[in-house]
């Protein structure tokens, strides 16, 4: 006879696919089921330490997105990522081409990335998970996690975002793009507080209208923007998390900014991988972490 724990699995994998099979509106959002699929870690995920809508460029308050990660890899180069559960970071598989867990150190709960904050949490990784089917030349697939070596304590710095709502497009919807900005030219000092910008998510015909190389647009691709201006969004914030939030003020992460995008004089539009289009992989590769509960306050 099986045991509750095995039930219990059984269970959340029944209505894991019966999710994916079922049309979600974007407002709805499961607690319940997010408690049968990964809970209950006795926490939330998805609330910021700010409560407001983006403004262009805006920096960021302190600990505004606690679940923004610092990314340190050998020979100095700093990306992008998003802390999901107590144990995984997600970033972009072209980031970490030829890095072993060794190369890289992830930093929690820091903004400003010029001042060393005592405050905030070091963690070495301990496994790196890039999608076997990442495409280098289409980019398709580029999305990876980080398995960090020792669970993460939750706390008002330190905290996971949401993953996306199944079957949800988010077209129409802001966007909010984060992340560390590059200096102006070479003679500045290196930005040091990360920015964040609300972009509206476009369909894919837009986007195929709309991108610099209508070729990057993927089956897992998707854009935002303005058609017609230049695009902010640069090769520099990839592995960055690409955001929605609720009217209820609870953040989803629905993509990561892809490493081909341009920020130049030419009209485009800022391209990033979905979650949506990976949630099985994310969730069969996470099966050893705890997820927080999205709420609906």
């Amino acid at each position: 006879m099986l045991q509750t724990p095995h039930l219990v699995k059984i269970l959340a994998i029944i209505v894991y696919y019966v999710v994916n099979s079922m049309e979600y509106d974007v407002s709805s959002r499961g607690g319940f089921l997010d408690f049968l699929l990964f809970g209950p870690c006795k926490c939330k995920c998805g609330l910021p330490n700010r409560q407001g809508r983006p403004s262009a460029g805006e920096y960021l308050n302190n600990y505004e997105f606690p679940w923004l990660a610092l990314i340190q890899m050998a020979g100095g180069v700093t990306a992008s990522g998003t802390l999901i559960n107590n144990k995984y970071i997600i970033t972009t598989a072209s980031l970490l081409k030829g890095m072993t867990p060794f190369d890289i150190k992830v930093t929690l709960g820091q903004i400003d990335r010029c001042i060393p904050d005592i405050s905030s949490l070091n963690v070495s990784v301990e496994s790196i998970y890039r999608h076997k089917e990442f495409n280098p030349g289409t980019g398709m697939h580029d999305i990876a996690l980080l398995k960090l070596s020792s669970p993460v304590s939750f706390e008002k710095r330190i905290s996971p975002i949401c993953l996306s709502t199944p079957q949800s497009s988010y077209v129409g919807q802001v966007a909010t793009f984060v992340g560390w900005p590059l200096p102006i030219d070479e003679r500045t000092q290196t930005r040091c507080r990360p920015r964040k910008l609300g972009l509206p998510v476009l369909d894919h015909q837009n986007c195929q209208k709309s991108a610099l190389d209508s070729e990057l647009i993927t089956g897992d691709k998707r854009c935002a923007g303005v058609i017609g201006t230049t695009s902010v969004i640069c090769k520099s914030d990839e592995g960055s998390p690409v955001m929605y939030r609720s009217y209820a003020g609870v953040y989803e992460l629905i993509g990561i900014v892809s490493e081909q995008n341009e920020c130049s004089d030419k009209s485009g539009t800022a391209l990033y991988t979905t979650i949506n289009e990976h949630l099985s992989w994310i969730t069969e590769n996470t099966k050893d972490a705890c997820y927080c509960l999205k709420t609906n306050y």
